[in-house]
């Protein structure tokens, strides 16, 4: 690969000077290179993407796991691939931490580095469709402090099991490091063909997050509970708030048709991560 982009989060290279850097080692090797506009958490990240040359191959990300989610939704319908250069806390889904950005540049102009498709999710509410979504997962949780919520989990409208807790994450693959580990769910490598659903808080011992084919639907319905409101239940996509749902009210996820090409490089093996950050 010869045309790379080189977006940046400002909150982590507020200088530019991460961007600088990687840009002259690109520049002095022969390749073309287009700087985006940093990433501003919280803003519309497809606008820095909007007049990316069409030859752009690599779209390299320097920043955390939420710069590269947000920076790989944005990217859906481009034509590049995707690397990520850690500047945050975890970097579970970065190929590279910074010190070894060059090393891995290297790989990827030499052509040697393996490919990871990573899918959204897709949502149906009600008459509207919500495509790509999340990257990491999607969260039905309770409005409010201090008391629980009544959820029915369906698969394939097969009723799977009746939640009394604070809520459930339905995630990807690659978000089985995000939310779900903190609630409980298990870590699943990133090319696994399954989406998990993993219950929050749940007010029984009987409770287990679960796995299914990431070709099934999963269907989460608000059930009315003992203190139910207007608005019971709050919906989520990776961190960002869409909406609520009534007693009765009910969405649907499943895998999105759109991909994220991600690159991987070196000898470093997602379980090393998982071994060196947890």
């Amino acid at each position: 690969m010869k045309h790379f982009c080189i977006i940046a989060n400002k909150e982590k290279d507020p200088d530019g000077s991460y961007c600088a850097e990687l840009e002259k080692f690109l520049t002095e090797r022969g390749c073309s290179v287009w700087v985006s506009e940093p990433m501003v958490p919280g803003e519309d990240a497809a606008e820095r993407f909007a007049d990316m040359p069409e030859d752009v191959e690599c779209t390299i990300v320097l920043g955390g796991d939420g710069t590269f989610l947000h920076a790989s939704k944005a990217l859906l319908g481009k034509n590049t691939a995707i690397l990520g250069i850690n500047l945050g806390h975890l970097g579970f889904l970065t190929s590279a931490e910074y010190r070894g950005a060059e090393a891995a540049l290297t790989s990827v102009i030499n052509d040697e580095f393996s490919e990871l498709s990573m899918s959204p999710l897709d949502l149906v509410w009600g008459e509207q469709k919500i495509e790509s979504a999340a990257m990491n997962e999607i969260v039905v949780s309770r409005n409010g402090f201090s008391r629980l919520i009544h959820l029915q989990v369906l698969v394939n409208g097969q009723i799977v099991s009746d939640y009394l807790s604070d809520g459930v994450i339905i995630s990807t693959p690659i978000g089985s490091t995000g939310y779900s580990l903190s609630a409980g769910g298990p870590i699943v490598q990133p090319h696994a063909a399954i989406l998990l659903i993993t219950p929050i808080c749940p007010h029984t011992m009987k409770a287990r997050p679960l796995a299914v084919s990431d070709g099934d639907t999963i269907t989460v319905r608000v059930l009315k509970g003992s203190r139910s409101i207007p608005g019971e239940a709050v919906v989520s996509a990776d961190g960002d708030e869409i909406g609520l749902l009534d007693v009765g009210q009910e969405i649907t996820i499943y895998k999105g048709s759109a991909a994220a090409r991600v690159l991987r490089v070196g000898d470093v093996t997602f379980w090393d991560r998982v071994k060196s950050k947890l």
